[in-house]
């Protein structure tokens, strides 16, 4: 399962590559049309999407697609990983077979990737990665009663990096609940850890990354002019990006006048310091709705806003509830701990200008103490202590001094991959 990012996403009606590869033709986010396909709809006053979404994902990125200058380049993205997996003798059903040159056939596969739409938010992806497990499931069980198994019991592995570890918490803890519609908070059964045996997560931001604050700030350039500039009216339109923001119990914002910091998902906060779509840019929203008046922007703008504050505090509210894991399923950790990341910004009061104020060590995406869901970092009534405390009961942690996607090709990720998948006493 990948991370924000790490699945390709393109227009169902005509394959049109919206996110993954940046080649003649793909979806160009500067233009009106790029823009429409890349953002998800705003809110009308009814609570209808501004615009339709005509854009589905398309399995897992491998790789990255780039054209610079006319000359075809090629960025590993989860190469690594895939790589990894076959290794170990783990056969993908979406990638050709390449270790040894064997010819498994057409229905030899053990892995399997869930490629899905990381602009929406985690608890939706979190119900369609629990019918796809079901899925897969069936679909082994079918292939060992082919075989002559009367009664095959499968269970899956699950390897998820970054975000992609957030969806399968949510998963196991909640099942198919998803955010209830009506306002109420999950019930929190493990609903989610049937069939699942051992779950690997690399890089999961937890306790979330001030980095999804800047993005939602100030929208993110990857390379310009040579890659696009996504501008934060598309990133904003994004669910996900606002349940990456870190908790205000862990301090992730201090105030130049040394006055208490508000907090990150109370729109009240946004409006105050004209932040993200609380001070969008008419220019950027005419893009996504031509036809509107700017009031009309404005209002679609701050109603999105609001509805995507409220499902990033309910997320995270419910992923937070300490709860023992069942002794069913093993959940183990692998992080970066030896590169500078941002953990906290100092904002100006009366312009709300934020910049870097603290650095830690993690994996210059993720800190340490967020993968860890390090409860002591500053949470009042938690004292110091030698031990972890956590809400997240892990089976094991490995700790690698890489960087966020690093992580993933490190030769030592892969022995401890292998290992807990392959040989690890359960």
């Amino acid at each position: 399962i990948p991370g924000i990012l790490g699945s390709t996403l393109i227009e169902l009606e005509t394959d049109r590559i919206v996110w993954g590869g940046f080649v003649y033709g793909a979806a160009d986010p500067q233009t009106a049309e790029g823009a429409r396909l890349v953002a998800l709809p705003y809110l009308n006053e009814d609570g209808s999407p501004t615009f339709e979404d005509t854009v589905v994902p398309d399995g897992a990125l491998d790789r990255v697609r780039v054209q610079l200058i006319g000359i075809p380049v090629s960025l590993e993205a989860y190469h690594g990983i895939l790589q990894s997996l076959g290794v170990g003798g783990y056969t993908d059903r979406d990638l050709e077979p390449e270790v040894g040159g064997i010819d498994y056939g057409s229905d030899h596969f053990t892995c399997y990737q869930f490629g899905y739409d990381w602009r929406r938010s985690n608890a939706e992806n979190a119900v369609l990665l629990r019918r796809y497990v079901d899925e897969v499931r069936e679909t082994v069980a079918e292939r060992r009663r082919e075989l002559g198994e009367e009664d095959p019991d499968v269970k899956v592995d699950i390897v998820a990096h970054s975000m992609g570890g957030l969806v399968t918490r949510y998963m196991l803890r909640y099942g198919e609940q998803g955010l209830p519609e009506d306002g109420s908070d999950p019930v929190l059964d493990w609903s989610g850890v049937e069939g699942i045996d051992t779950v690997i997560l690399c890089g999961t931001p937890s306790g979330g990354s001030v980095l999804a604050i800047r993005q939602l700030l100030e929208g993110q350039d990857y390379g310009f002019p040579f890659l696009p500039d996504y501008s934060k009216e598309i990133l904003g339109s994004f669910p996900s990006i606002y349940e990456l923001l870190p908790r205000d119990r862990h301090g992730p914002l201090v105030m130049e006048d040394e006055s208490d910091p508000p907090s990150l998902v109370d729109a009240a906060t946004w409006d105050r310091f004209g932040w993200g779509l609380a001070n969008p840019s008419m220019r950027e929203l005419a893009k996504l709705m031509p036809d509107a008046t700017d009031e009309e922007r404005r209002g679609a703008a701050r109603r999105t806003l609001d509805r995507h504050l409220d499902t990033a505090r309910r997320f995270q509210a419910a992923l937070d509830v300490p709860s023992e894991r069942p002794e069913s399923v093993r959940l183990h950790l692998i992080l970066g701990d030896a590169q500078d990341t941002p953990r906290r910004l100092s904002v100006r009061p009366d312009d709300g200008r934020a910049k870097v104020a603290d650095i830690v060590p993690g994996d210059m995406v993720v800190p340490r103490s967020s993968a860890l869901m390090d409860e002591r970092e500053d949470v009042e009534g938690v004292e110091w202590g030698p031990r972890l405390v956590s809400p997240v009961d892990w089976t094991s942690v490995v700790l690698l001094p890489d960087e966020h996607l690093a992580l993933t090709r490190s030769p030592i990720f892969t022995d401890n991959l292998l290992y807990l998948l392959l040989e690890a006493q359960r």
